[in-house]
């Protein structure tokens, strides 16, 4: 008997035949996978019969290509500062630490007419650690790109608030983005598709790990941003984090004012749906470059908590390698203010 009509047998679900293709067990096997994870209860049932419509239409869409192997890229940096910070005592401390090392390989690969796969890995590298544990993960995740029909990815993944609203004013060395609202940065357990609409970028993220101790998304992301001209790109943003029942909205602005200036703003609100507490907050940051030295200032504050004033520049040395600086003094209205400082090199290959 046909492999696949064995597959078929099994499962009990009727083998998909598709004019003018060579249908692959795979899909009847990542079907009966579903059917049995859904265990038969309603709602999952509901959910599992969606996860099969879409893998049947991705699935039915793609048109074999030629066997290729896949392009590799590495990539990485080595950051290394010198840090002098104050607590909340006013005491200060100083370091000689890692800021961010990392190491990452992206890989692209065309798996059929018009579809691309690809997958990144990134790594933190601790360069302080000499144990046995030098690495963190920081990005893992892997996809496919189907053109016009989207980019579909699951993993370890950046957030698309930060995208949209919040990585318009994280801009310095160190430091900066205080006062940037946000839920996280980059999380695990994460689905993200992207898609555009004219000159509009749509992206939406969920994220699902159990945290809520029951079936369905923990965390709801959803952001469009849109070039407005070449000079001028806005970005809003929403989160609806279920599990602690706190949501976050957001707009941010970038503007280029010439080829060397740039500046960025963001204004988010937190509010707390048990409390109804909302909470406010307004961050803008100015580039400027020379020469091979870029400039930048910054100033952000939160609704009746902390205000921030930073200050940094880079100097870069070719491609490769550069030398920073940053200071950043923090206003806390019910402590002690704080001041901090840092300065660093970093190559980049």
């Amino acid at each position: 008997m046909d492999m696949r009509k064995r597959i078929a047998s099994i499962t009990k679900i009727p083998f998909i035949s598709i004019p003018g293709r060579k249908e692959s067990s795979t899909v009847c096997v990542l079907i009966k996978s579903v059917i049995t994870e859904m265990k038969m209860t309603k709602k999952k049932a509901a959910i599992g019969v969606a996860i099969i419509i879409a893998l049947v239409a991705i699935w039915s869409v793609m048109k074999p290509a030629p066997a290729e192997a896949a392009e590799m890229k590495v990539y990485g940096s080595l950051n290394y500062m010198l840090s002098n910070n104050e607590n909340a005592s006013g005491v200060a401390t100083s370091k000689a630490e890692n800021n961010g090392s990392a190491i990452g390989v992206d890989f692209n690969s065309n798996i059929a007419e018009g579809i691309d796969g690809f997958a990144k890995l990134e790594v933190d590298i601790d360069a302080d650690d000499s144990g046995s544990s030098p690495f963190d993960s920081k990005l893992a995740y892997a996809g496919i790109d189907m053109g016009d029909k989207g980019v579909l990815s699951a993993g370890r993944q950046n957030s698309v608030f930060k995208g949209a609203v919040t990585s318009k004013t994280d801009v310095f060395p160190e430091f900066g983005g205080s006062a940037a609202q946000k839920l996280f940065s980059r999380d695990s357990h994460t689905v993200v598709y992207s898609n555009s609409l004219g000159a509009i970028q749509f992206d939406n993220l969920v994220k699902v790990d159990g945290s809520t101790g029951k079936s369905g998304v923990d965390v709801y992301e959803t952001a469009a941003s849109m070039d407005i001209s070449d000079s001028l790109n806005i970005g809003v943003a929403y989160t609806d984090d279920k599990v602690n029942s706190v949501e976050y909205m957001g707009a941010g602005v970038t503007f280029d004012l010439s080829d060397a200036t740039t500046i960025g703003y963001n204004h988010t609100i937190k509010e707390v749906e048990s409390t109804s507490l909302e909470t406010t907050a307004n961050e803008v940051v100015a580039s400027h470059l020379i020469g091979a030295t870029t400039f930048s200032v910054g100033y952000g504050e939160i609704e009746d908590g902390n205000k921030y004033t930073t200050v940094g520049a880079e100097k870069k040395f070719g491609e490769n390698f550069s030398m920073y600086g940053a200071f950043q003094q923090t206003d806390v209205p019910t402590g002690t203010d704080t001041n901090d400082m840092a300065a660093g090199i970093k190559f980049k290959f």
